[in-house]
């Protein structure tokens, strides 16, 4: 992925607080390691962990981060009060807040029907973190007694994000806890007996335990990856089967690419977004749990091709192949899996002379940029040929809420993007609430999320399920 420091300069106008920004630091995590002065391993504090479902049971109560920015931001708080306005009465709410915005926070539940359920958790201004509820912690509860737990990972850095189990802590009856593991919440989708975890994270974990003093000690020649499945089931789910999705081999994608089309020439940054081992790097954006039905368990599975063919495009890096591959190893599982469409799609920005790029990448001494520069003068340009950058991001409808539920019915929380410059999504939006019908769910259509999209998340992304009923 390209560097931060250079994908801003190449895209100054790109919005803050992307779900794949991850904060720099002095020395990397594994070096961070040797200063800890605790050499005693953490134990599990839970005796049964049980994650809480990402499908199945009556969605009871529900995490939310609500930075100033969203509450600011027209598009961010209309996309969040679709989502409230939709949630039924009753359903139990945790809102973590910019302390300034109480206000503003507490009209959107008050509007939607939910006063008495509302739990508000302020964080003082300062406090940079964002609106992706899903991925510093996992929710889960230890089943040997009911008590709900927030499992954080060994590391998270992004913004104040870590900030966050903390501040619930003390304002719920919920307890902070922490892994010896390296995950993310938007990388794991919870089923009934299984659980699925992304690669790339698994990876990390392995690496973790590589490191020159890992957190836990290891027994000589310990097989790395039976340790840590063997931690996952200790600190985070000690009952389901744990499903790795990823590809065989790391996914193959330029940082950067130099392209023309017709008479145009466009610097394109394909990699953002795009995981280790992954088309996405969080799973909950191209795969969706729908429940089991005659024993199979029922997966959607993005597919941009089928995308391609609606709305009558082409995606050059949409690494289609990647998708199908996730898919027939799924199948192969045992698993009922349906495609869906995907989107991936690029947003025109800057432009700068092909001159002003390869002085850019002489200066950063950046042989991904300097490869581009050469692209685009073997297409035919010269130094003062306009060059757009062209940023790419997913465009998701499987990053939704389920609720696959036997007292409260099925229903589906649906994001809308065919709005705007982006009208023609709508067709694909009328193609996901036919494909949720057909499978037996009330749709509830949401408002605009591009805006969100645009960041690399969706709807899925700014919530957490903290509890779930019959």
């Amino acid at each position: 992925m390209v560097s931060e420091s250079l994908y801003r300069r190449l895209v100054p106008d790109a919005p803050l607080h992307r779900r794949t920004d991850r904060d720099p630091v002095a020395d990397s995590a594994l070096e961070r390691f040797e200063s800890l002065r605790a050499a005693t391993p953490p134990t599990p504090g839970l005796k049964e962990p049980r994650l809480t479902s990402t499908w199945q049971g009556r969605i009871e109560r529900i995490l939310f981060a609500v930075p100033a920015f969203s509450v600011d931001d027209p598009e961010s708080a209309a996309a969040y009060r679709s989502v409230i306005s939709a949630l039924r009465p009753g359903t139990e709410f945790v809102v973590v807040h910019a302390r300034s915005r109480r206000d503003d926070v507490e009209e959107w539940f008050r509007a939607a029907g939910h006063t008495d359920t509302v739990t508000y958790v302020p964080l003082p201004d300062y406090v940079s973190f964002t609106d992706w509820a899903e991925d510093a912690y996992l929710a889960l509860t230890d089943a040997s007694d009911g008590s709900p737990y927030l499992m954080e990972p060994w590391e998270f850095l992004r913004a104040g994000d870590a900030l966050i189990a903390d501040a619930v802590e003390e304002y719920t009856d919920m307890q902070a806890s922490q892994a010896p593991l390296v995950f993310q919440g938007g990388n794991c989708l919870i089923g009934d007996d299984f659980w699925f975890l992304g690669t790339d994270y698994f990876a990390d974990s392995v690496r973790l335990l590589q490191s020159g003093r890992p957190p836990v000690e290891l027994p000589d020649r310990a097989d790395l990856s039976e340790t840590v499945r063997q931690l996952f089931r200790d600190y985070v789910d000690a009952g389901r089967q744990l499903t790795l999705v990823g590809t065989r081999r790391p996914v193959a994608v330029p940082e950067l690419r130099g392209a023309r089309e017709g008479d145009r020439f466009y610097l394109d940054l394909p990699s953002g977004g795009v995981g280790d081992f992954q088309p996405i790097f969080h799973i909950d954006m191209l795969i969706t749990l729908v429940g089991r039905e005659d024993g199979r368990f029922t997966v959607l599975v993005g597919d941009p091709a089928m995308a391609d063919d609606m709305l009558g495009t082409s995606s050059p890096y949409a690494l289609r192949e990647a998708y199908d591959q996730i898919a027939a190893a799924l199948s192969a599982e045992g698993f009922e899996v349906r495609r869906n469409p995907l989107v991936h799609r690029s947003t025109p920005g800057a432009t700068f002379a092909l001159a002003e790029l390869r002085a850019m990448a002489a200066q950063d001494g950046d042989p991904a940029l300097a490869q581009a520069v050469r692209e685009l003068a073997a297409a035919g340009a010269t130094d003062d040929t306009p060059v757009t950058v062209r940023d790419w991001h997913h465009i998701t409808w499987n990053n939704c809420l389920v609720e696959n539920s036997g007292s409260a019915g099925r229903h589906v929380y649906l994001p809308t993007f065919g709005h705007g410059e982006n009208r023609d999504l709508a067709v694909i939006d009328e193609h996901m609430s036919r494909l949720w019908t057909e499978l037996g769910f009330e749709v509830h259509p949401l408002a605009d999320f591009n805006s969100f999209a645009r960041r690399q998340g969706v709807v899925h992304c700014i919530k957490k399920y903290l509890r779930r009923g019959d």
